[in-house]
């Protein structure tokens, strides 16, 4: 029986892009493995979101904070150095996955030495990712965590039996960096890790009420919102003089809350119990985000309420195939914004077959099949 452990450094019991992606391939790997064993960030009651089979390992970092930033500046970024060398002391694989390059820093060398096919996640392309979101961190934390982290992920990519990334358009990137190398590459996109049940919408005419959502005080998600306001709200107006705009999320900042002051027809809903019931009052989604790598998976919050989407170049990485269903119209200036507009009000796509779509290419049972074929397919190589 083939022995696989996860190590993540996501606190999974959060509900963000990053927690639910990996929440998505520990189920899927559980599903493929019966012997499965995860290291994380501990946190209270995990039987809600970890699959029941596997073998838990939490880590309690109770490092003090002058060690915490001690550490950085040797490459220990979390808890989880100290606590997965002690662990594969008394413990042996087959299999060792990394979710998210991060997690691995300074640990890359030790994992290949157990032995073990290491298979590593790529959340996002971490020079990009950091770019559009490191301000956020003090600098004396941001330098040596930056430098760290593209160390890392570029030890995982040379290193790695197979490197996984949920966009095609990040796989192609990697790729261009190592040209004459096989990095094992595979565009293997998302997965909910819950079941997707099956849903039908009452079909009745759309109105005019778009939603946008994300962490509002979030470096990439503020930036994109603020700059969409700024040159492309006009535009909305022009071809929709109707239009009401719902932007939900986390944290509003008092930037964003200045740019909507006197937009009577902006509404802003600060941290909402539910992304899905404030998606659910709209009509079409927009995703202006022009930043970052990797998926975004605010765009599902879409696809769950079977609502078309209206995205930026940049946030179509990962349904490229949605583009030509119809169901996501890409712009990347002022003049296909528009265009992409009036083909979206223009869609008679329905709200049941864009969720169809979603389940059919979204589901854990789809994830683990596209994840069952890669591991497969490079056991035969």
């Amino acid at each position: 029986m083939c022995k696989v452990l996860i190590i993540t450094c996501h606190k999974l019991d959060e509900d963000n892009g990053g927690a639910n992606a990996s929440k998505g391939f520990i189920h899927c790997l559980a599903s493929l493995f019966a012997d499965c064993a995860l290291i994380y960030p501990e946190f209270d009651n995990p039987s809600a979101f970890i699959p029941s089979n596997c073998k838990l390992y939490p880590c309690h970092d109770a490092r003090r904070k002058w060690q915490k930033g001690l550490d950085m500046y040797r490459g220990v970024v979390s808890g989880l150095y100290a606590h997965v060398r002690k662990h594969l002391q008394t413990h042996s694989y087959d299999i060792i996955v990394v979710d998210h390059s991060v997690t691995a820093t300074s640990l890359v060398g030790y994992l290949k030495q157990t032995g073990a096919r290491l298979i590593t996640i790529h959340h996002n392309v971490e020079r990009d990712y950091l770019r559009d979101n490191g301000k956020e961190r003090p600098v004396t934390f941001r330098y040596p965590y930056n430098y760290y982290a593209r160390k890392s992920e570029r030890e995982c990519l040379l290193n790695s039996d197979v490197n996984l990334t949920l966009s095609k358009r990040d796989a192609d990137e990697f790729a261009s960096w190592y040209p004459s190398r096989n990095l094992h590459l595979h565009s293997i996109g998302i997965m909910e890790y819950r079941q997707i049940a099956d849903r039908e919408f009452v079909q009745k005419p759309r109105g005019r009420t778009f939603a946008i959502t994300g962490s509002l005080c979030y470096g990439q998600s503020l930036v994109s919102i603020v700059d969409f306001l700024r040159r492309y709200y006009d535009v909305l107006h022009k071809v929709c003089p109707d239009a009401r705009i719902i932007i939900a999320g986390r944290n509003p900042s008092p930037v964003l809350s200045e740019e909507c002051k006197g937009r009577d027809d902006i509404e802003i809903v600060p941290n909402p119990k539910t992304i899905a019931e404030v998606v659910s009052k709209a009509d079409y989604y927009i995703c202006p985000i022009f930043a970052g790598s990797g998926i975004k998976l605010r765009v599902l919050d879409a696809l769950k309420q079977g609502l078309p989407v209206l995205c930026h170049d940049v946030s179509v990485a990962g349904y490229e195939s949605f583009v030509d269903k119809g169901i996501l119209f890409p712009y990347s200036d002022t003049v296909s914004f528009e265009a992409s507009l009036r083909r979206m009000l223009c869609s008679e796509i329905s709200s049941t077959e864009i969720y169809q779509s979603f389940r059919q290419y979204f589901s854990l049972e789809a994830g683990a099949e596209r994840l069952r074929k890669v591991i497969q397919g490079n056991n035969e190589e």
